[in-house]
């Protein structure tokens, strides 16, 4: 048991060192890693989550955490009463505490070696040459004229329910299970969106994610993507494909928002394509409202755009998030101060805030394209 112990803490350690001299070589880690030792090493992974319409990682966490409890109360037990009454015990104590701390720190291990080098990779950016320069007031103005019409013609086919926001029939999964179809039509245009795809599973601990406030996850140390079926049914395409995003090595999070869109604007599932053009709507017009406000209320009033029934969608979407922060407010100020200070220690310098970057992105993609667009004559 202690050669175990140590082989594990000998791969953290070493995978460790290999992520931080990977600072620099983005290059490099992009060539080697991303594109062919990481597709290999979590394909085992992602295969096995495609076999079963659960979440296979918080299955295994579950399990693994029952085992651990049980495993050291019982030895813990055990240990009481034989070193009590016989002086033995301490041998099988010593041992469950020992296969503990190895997988730990193969856990550990795990998030180096199946993604975190991934921030050390060439960016979206980087890779497909598109170039973000400082958003103008008048072009913001114009992306949100643009994304909102397309918003109001996507939402103009999907079905309201009593309260006059966007449902759908369909199970949590099966509406998941769409969310690969989008990348194989925007990999047409951006080749790196190719690649192999598992569907995003519905979260077993949704509530839990709820009250963290956290929409989807890609557990590094367990390369499946996870999501909070608890939002809104028009959130969650959007969510499944950011996640997605992360299964083909893009780490970081306004990267992953853009992909999510363009993938999602790309599926041929009326929902998806709300979705996209939605959430690229709020992300857009919280950003024009910070710019100038009356540019951004001028945008609410186009006739063109369904103001009502994408401001009902957006009250119902805070409305779910403000409940589960109300019932737990420390938990949901814990779990960003952590997602916060996690994305920092990657190297993201603006934490969570770098989410919101999207829009750069958004604006380099339709930029020349955006006078066009705002009067109609671009799809």
């Amino acid at each position: 048991m202690a050669a175990a112990v140590c082989f594990s803490l000998i791969r953290l350690l070493v995978a460790f060192a290999v992520y931080q001299l990977a600072a620099g070589h983005s290059g490099f880690v992009r060539s080697v890693y991303t594109e062919k030792i990481f597709p290999v090493i979590t394909s085992p992974m992602k295969f096995l989550a495609s076999l079963v319409p659960f979440s296979v990682g918080e299955v295994l966490l579950i399990a693994l955490a029952v085992l651990a409890v049980s495993g050291l109360v019982f030895c813990f037990a055990r240990w009481i009463y034989l070193g009590v009454r016989k002086k033995k015990g301490t041998k099988g104590f010593l041992r469950l505490l020992a296969v503990v701390l190895t997988v730990g720190i193969l856990v550990g291990g795990n998030f180096f070696v199946y993604g975190a080098l991934n921030y050390r990779s060439l960016t979206f950016k980087e890779v497909t040459g598109i170039e973000v320069t400082p958003a103008k007031t008048d072009e913001l103005e114009q992306l949100c004229l643009y994304l909102g019409r397309k918003a109001t013609e996507a939402r103009s086919v999907l079905t309201e329910n009593d309260e006059g926001v966007i449902c759908d029939a369909r199970s949590d999964y099966d509406i998941l299970k769409a969310s690969t179809k989008g990348f194989a039509a925007a990999s047409k245009e951006f080749s790196c969106l190719s690649g192999y795809l598992v569907a995003p599973k519905p979260a077993i601990f949704s509530d839990m994610m709820s009250y963290e406030q956290i929409a989807g996850i890609f557990p590094i140390v367990y390369t499946e993507s996870i999501v909070n079926v608890n939002a809104p049914v028009y959130d969650t395409p959007f969510t499944a494909c950011h996640e997605l995003a992360h299964q083909l090595g893009f780490a970081q999070e306004d990267e992953a928002n853009f992909i999510g869109f363009i993938a999602a604007i790309a599926n041929d599932d009326p929902l998806y394509v709300y979705s996209g053009y939605y959430n690229g709507f709020s992300y857009a017009m919280n950003k024009l409202r910070s710019y100038d406000q009356d540019k951004w209320a001028a945008v609410w009033s186009d006739p063109d755009i369904d103001s009502e029934g994408i401001s009902r969608d957006m009250r119902h979407a805070n409305a779910i998030w403000d409940a589960y922060k109300k019932k737990a407010p420390v938990i949901s100020r814990i779990s960003e101060a952590v997602n916060d200070t996690y994305l920092k220690a990657n190297d993201i310098k603006d934490g969570t805030y770098s989410y919101g970057r999207m829009v750069d992105l958004m604006l380099a993609y339709y930029r020349g394209k955006l006078p066009a667009a705002v009067s109609g004559s671009v799809d």
